[in-house]
């Protein structure tokens, strides 16, 4: 078999077959470089031998013109003087030469990346380093170190051609300080912000101490972006691996999947709230295709979540193995490890409960109304908790209560013996009312009305001004209806009027009250005592607003029952009917009557249609209703 190559070709003749592919040309740089290498990666004892003959010779030269320096010089001056110049000129020209070539070996030496490449033989890294921002940048421009220490490399690789080479020029913060910080300030600031530069810059603890920027920045030679493996170094998250459900043992997530690192935090905001920042969040959690199906039928409600979205505050990958042991960390001291110094958690209502969180509240949807009783009991009835029903009380639903304490019993006298069983219920049976409207208050808390600490279910409040201090508040402002419904005030009320005469004890007087009359008046105007709404006694009396029922044109009778046998003997003769009626009656309410036609018709109701459209004063006292009116008071009057 021969071998026979060409450009970028090798060819392969062999017995039967032939094979030609293309070569991989090297992404090493060429010409002097290449020449670097094959120098340098000559075999040891080539590299000695070619130094010593080289020093063997340099001795030789050396030895040789001292030796015969007399006749060289003797020669020399015996040239013409042209020869002298142009032999002058030559050896200087050899001294710019060698100098000219040491100076250009030392700038290639120091800034050109070929050289680096005599023994740092890294395709990959280079190619690496040549794709990224950094490829404008000379090897020694990160990579720092004395001439002492690259002679004593030089010296390792030529005489003891080690297996491996330690670390060696290393690249610490201040040289990225020197480009990333000064020199791209504005740039440098928006990345220390980030959760995850904060988070690992301004740690104080004894692993992140002394973190370098190589430590996530160069895991691998040259790529400079963290790879899967950054975070899990040793030293640092090397133990963190996935054991949650089937996400264990994954490999194929990088941490960043997760944890934000990138994420912007406020400038003001502490060390600890950028850490925070870094737990995933329904975001991260949702990037995942297989998580999106998993929680698309939970149908999250992100208006219920406290939590606001972040799944990593309860949810611990790395530590849980099953989502549900999430539930042990809602009593972390982080998150609600004081939960037993809220007095709802631990009332007599909730104290055997206290600790069973999801009990009432639900992962994923944990915010709950503490004032709406009746649906959280309604909620958890119809939930399993610890794989048993549990059935706390209901509080609205007084009627079922009612039902079964005091709707049906049997009779007592009834015998009972073995298998006798009672007999039902008759559904007709009419249930017992509601001693209190609770369907009408739904709209309120329970603890608006009830204690939920101590005496578990007691009223706050002294009935009825408790009720009244509620629902007559801002009476200007109520609408009456709403209570009292039309049918509730379609009835006229009887009322009781205290009524006195002079000489006689004073007296009851029936009267009847209808609201009809009144609707055109507001249910303040009458009713404006504070909370209770009570009428005063004024009002009550009706002469608050009826203090002119005694003006003229309005009749005795519509108020005053003048058929009854008492008034008749008040009234009966000797006593004078017409005038003096102060003698009886309160002087200033017979100051306000006028003996028109209405206020005689009231003991003369049956000669009402005598002379109807005159006055009765004209013909029987000769006086209009105005003239006579004055003598109403006077008490030495005399009867006609």
């Amino acid at each position: 078999m021969t071998l026979a190559t060409g450009p970028r070709t090798l060819l392969v003749f062999g017995a039967g077959f032939s094979l030609q592919e293309p070569m991989v040309e090297s992404p090493l740089p060429g010409g002097v470089a290449t020449v670097v290498r094959f120098v340098l990666n000559l075999p040891s004892w080539v590299q000695i031998t070619a130094l010593a003959l080289g020093i063997a010779a340099a001795v030789v030269v050396v030895a040789l013109v001292g030796r015969r320096r007399a006749a060289i010089q003797t020669w020399v001056d015996t040239r013409r003087r042209g020869v002298r110049i142009a032999l002058a000129a030559a050896a200087a020209a050899v001294v710019l030469g060698f100098a000219g070539f040491g100076a250009g070996s030392w700038r290639y030496m120091q800034h050109d990346n070929g050289f680096c490449t005599g023994c740092h033989v890294m395709g990959p890294a280079y190619v690496r380093f040549t794709k990224s921002e950094h490829n404008t940048l000379s090897c020694h421009a990160c990579h720092q170190q004395s001439m002492a220490a690259s002679m004593r490399q030089l010296y390792l690789w030529v005489a003891e051609r080690p297996a491996e080479i330690g670390p060696h020029a290393k690249v610490p913060n201040a040289v990225c300080a020197n480009c990333h910080v000064t020199g791209e300030r504005e740039v440098w600031q928006r990345i220390a912000s980030t959760a995850g530069h904060r988070t690992h810059l301004e740690s104080d603890s004894s692993v992140l101490r002394n973190v370098q920027c190589v430590t996530c920045h160069g895991v691998e030679v040259h790529h400079f972006a963290p790879l899967d493996k950054t975070c899990g170094q040793a030293g640092c998250h090397g133990m963190n691996q996935i054991a949650l459900g089937k996400m264990r043992g994954q490999t194929a997530l990088h941490c960043t999947t997760c944890h934000r690192f990138t994420a912007e935090v406020p400038a003001l905001a502490t060390r600890d709230s950028a850490a925070g920042t870094l737990t995933p969040g329904e975001r991260q959690c949702f990037s995942c295709h297989e998580m999106r199906e998993r929680l698309a039928g939970m149908n999250l409600d992100p208006s219920r979540d406290p939590h606001r979205g972040t799944c990593g505050m309860c949810h611990k990958p790395h530590r849980q193995e099953q989502p549900a042991a999430a539930k042990a960390t809602c009593a972390q001291a982080a998150c609600h490890g004081d939960w037993r110094k809220v007095p709802f958690h631990v009332g007599i209502g909730h104290r055997n409960a206290g600790e069973q969180c999801t009990l009432c509240h639900q992962p994923h949807a944990a915010r709950v109304d503490p004032s709406d009783c009746a649906g959280c009991h309604a909620a958890v009835r119809g939930r399993s908790a610890g794989g048993r029903r549990v059935m706390p009380p209901l509080p609205f639903d007084t009627t079922k209560a009612l039902r079964k304490v005091s709707w049906w019993a049997p009779p007592p006298d009834r015998p009972r013996g073995k298998g006798d069983a009672l007999a039902p219920p008759d559904p007709a049976a009419a249930l017992p009312a509601d001693t209190f409207p609770h369907d009408r208050h739904k709209s309120l808390t329970c603890i608006t009305c009830h204690a939920s600490q101590r005496q578990h279910g007691r009223l706050t409040f002294q009935p009825p001004r408790g009720c009244q201090i509620c629902h007559h508040e801002a009476s200007a402002k109520l609408d009456c209806s709403r209570c009292h419904t039309p049918a509730e005030l379609a009835a006229p009320q009887s009322v009781t009027v205290r009524v006195a005469v002079s000489g006689a004890p004073a007296r009851g007087h029936p009267a009847r009250f209808d609201h009809a009359v009144h609707r055109a008046l507001p249910c303040t105007g009458c009713h404006a005592a504070a909370v209770t709404l009570a009428p005063a006694a004024a009002v009550a009396s009706c002469t608050a607003c009826h203090d002119g029922h005694h003006a003229a044109g309005r009749r005795c009778a519509a108020c005053h029952a003048t058929d009854s046998e008492e008034v008749r003997e008040a009234h009966a003769p000797p006593e004078r009917g017409h005038l003096a009626c102060d003698a009886c009656h309160v002087a200033g309410i017979v100051a306000r009557l006028v003996p028109d036609r209405a206020f005689c018709s009231t003991c003369h109701a049956e000669r009402g249609d005598h002379y109807a459209a005159r006055e009765c004063t004209v013909c029987h006292f000769q006086m209009t209703p105005e003239t006579l009116k004055p003598l109403l008071a006077e008490q030495g009057s005399d009867s006609t």
